[in-house]
């Protein structure tokens, strides 16, 4: 549950609708309960329309936006900080969806948004070359200040350089994620 909160949080942070997403659980006793589970979802997705159009985006960018998504869960920082607090869940015994949303958000989701807009900056000075601060703002959709602030932690890191107001990766061509 803790981590299907996180996928929902993740989805959301890229542009995906969280409701594409969803764990039901039902035994191989309850066939009828099988059924109608994937009936309801089939159908939802059916309203929500396909993946990216239905969200306003661009297919491309959109699959770039999934594969910094997926490179972040990858991420020591998010793993260790998921492992906390699935280490509180387990002193404080309340797994409610209530308090599982109210502690992804306080413990993880900043965290998470970080680590996704630093491998999406990877990913797009990758496939696109050097990058001013204010082209990578207008292609994330953040602020010009959060976009700076990082490519200083990455360049920081040993990740980028800057050159005449264009940053670039330190290594381009390789896989950076």
């Amino acid at each position: 549950m803790i981590t299907a909160e996180l996928v929902r949080e993740i989805l959301g942070s890229v542009g995906v609708n969280p409701e594409r997403f969803v764990i039901k659980w039902a035994s191989a006793a309850e066939a009828t309960r099988y059924v109608d589970l994937i009936t309801a979802f089939t159908r939802k997705i059916e309203e929500l329309g396909p993946l990216g159009r239905a969200e306003g985006k661009d297919k491309d960018d959109l699959l770039l936006k999934l594969r910094a998504a997926r490179s972040a869960t990858e991420a020591m920082k998010l793993r260790a900080g998921l492992g906390k607090v699935v280490g509180e869940f387990r002193e404080e015994g309340d797994y409610s969806l209530d308090v599982i949303q109210k502690k992804v958000e306080a413990k993880l989701a900043s965290t998470m948004r970080s680590e996704v807009s630093g491998q999406e900056i990877l990913l797009r000075l990758n496939r696109q070359g050097p990058l001013s601060v204010s082209n990578l703002a207008e292609k994330m959709g953040l602020p010009a200040e959060e976009i700076a602030d990082f490519l200083s932690k990455l360049g920081k890191r040993g990740k980028v350089s800057e050159s005449d107001g264009r940053w670039m990766l330190v290594r381009a061509g390789e896989d950076v994620i």
